[in-house]
């Protein structure tokens, strides 16, 4: 005999970020499910729909999708499900999509949302479409309000907003946790050899990209963590080197070439410089460590 499946809520959304806002809809959803001994699961999409109707205006997201989706398991979901958006889905009109995904698909019990929820066919459906939805089918239905943070709303625009303005510790505080770009260690210009700072220049997968400058970071190797400090720019002091992401690791000894590694973003440091010649750069930078030990200690 097969095992009874154990009934199911779902939170419905994009979740890019997975910020205290979204946070706040999960913790609810979860503190429920485990009061009903309920399953847990969160749909999304891929590729954001903005990116299939409106790519010129599409957001660039905070997340990959497994940066998405790992947050989204850290955080106690049991399950992720990733729908392929794309031409055909999005004419989908609401009704259907509700009795499609929402009922015949995922067998939900229960929905959670935010606030501005929309779906279906040219965002037609609304919160209270889905309200009307669940009554129908007798769902539970749970909206959740809008989320502030220092008077600031919690919003993924608003975050997106604060990490390409250089604001990062903010952004953090509305993440609940630090940004953090991820990628593989791939071959640079060799600068830093020549100084005796060896620097981890990283293959970005993500598409957001935080202000141009020096930050301290924290550098994410396998299971370890290292303090360290990132240059996110063009290198001015070497015109032409083109534009890159660049960490080294305080303490670190080893070939990181080829390893995937995440840095984390914790604290702007400064504008990016232009210096007369490499031993006034190499100060600078010295410089840097040295305030991103600080901290870190």
């Amino acid at each position: 005999m097969k095992a009874k499946k154990k009934p199911l809520v779902v939170a419905l959304g994009n979740f890019d970020g997975v910020h205290l806002g979204h946070q706040t809809i999960l913790k609810a959803m979860i503190q429920y499910a485990q009061k009903k001994r309920w399953g847990t699961a969160v749909y999304t999409f891929e590729p954001h729909p903005a990116k299939i109707l409106a790519p010129g205006s599409a957001p660039l997201l905070i997340q990959t999708l497994d940066q998405k989706i790992t947050a989204l398991k850290k955080l106690g979901i049991q399950r992720v499900v990733v729908e392929k958006f794309n031409i055909s889905f999005s004419h989908m009109p609401p009704e259907k999509f509700f009795e499609k995904i929402v009922i015949k698909k995922l067998r939900a019990r229960g929905i959670w949302i935010g606030y501005d929820f929309t779906f279906g066919f040219k965002r037609k459906g609304t919160t209270e479409t889905l309200k009307n939805l669940c009554t129908k089918y007798n769902l539970l239905i749970n909206i959740t309000k809008p989320q502030f943070k220092k008077d600031n709303l919690v919003s993924s625009t608003q975050i997106r907003r604060l990490i390409t303005g250089g604001n990062i510790q903010l952004a953090n505080e509305l993440l609940g946790k630090p940004f953090a770009l991820i990628g593989r260690v791939v071959k640079g210009h060799g600068i830093g050899t020549k100084m005796g700072i060896h620097t981890a220049n990283l293959k970005v997968e993500n598409e957001l990209l935080p202000k141009v400058g020096i930050y301290i970071t924290k550098t994410r190797v396998g299971t370890k963590t290292w303090p360290s400090a990132t240059s996110v720019g063009f290198n001015p002091t070497f015109p032409g080197k083109g534009f890159s992401v660049e960490t080294h690791l305080i303490g670190f000894d080893g070939n990181l070439r080829g390893k995937k590694i995440e840095v984390e973003f914790l604290k702007w440091l400064r504008e990016e410089l232009t210096f007369p010649n490499i031993e006034t750069l190499a100060v600078q930078i010295k410089k840097d460590i040295h305030e991103a030990l600080r901290y870190h200690r």
